[in-house]
């Protein structure tokens, strides 16, 4: 996550003919403090210190109370320990990362990529 000159921005790491590629794009302000609370959701604690990684599933289900806003689950993983958790972003974020999963080639998100 980035936050710069308030243009906020997500990079995420996908796999795209079989080489793992980092994805820049932009997100929306009330995205980058949901998102700033997955990433700081640790459970595991007491699982060792193991570096936390995070996965964004590709099923969502729509919050029935705020139409904007999707559930997603997220697995969240340290050293062997795992579990999915459901978090609330955007349907703008969560669209964005079906489109993603949608690119075949990286030629596709050329503009995109991190290097």
């Amino acid at each position: 996550m980035n936050k710069k000159d308030n243009i906020y921005s997500s990079t995420v790491l996908h796999k795209i003919e079989g080489k793992d590629i980092k994805i820049n794009f932009g997100i929306e302000k009330s995205d980058f403090s949901r998102l700033k609370r997955i990433l700081e959701f640790q459970p595991f604690q007491s699982g060792g210190f193991g570096k936390y990684r995070y996965f964004f599933a590709l099923n969502y289900r729509i919050n029935s109370e705020q139409k904007e806003l999707y559930f997603t689950n997220v697995r969240v993983e340290q050293l062997k320990l795992n579990k999915e958790y459901e978090f609330e972003l955007s349907r703008k974020f969560i669209s964005n990362l079906l489109w993603l999963d949608q690119i075949e080639f990286e030629e596709n998100i050329i503009h995109l990529k991190v290097n």
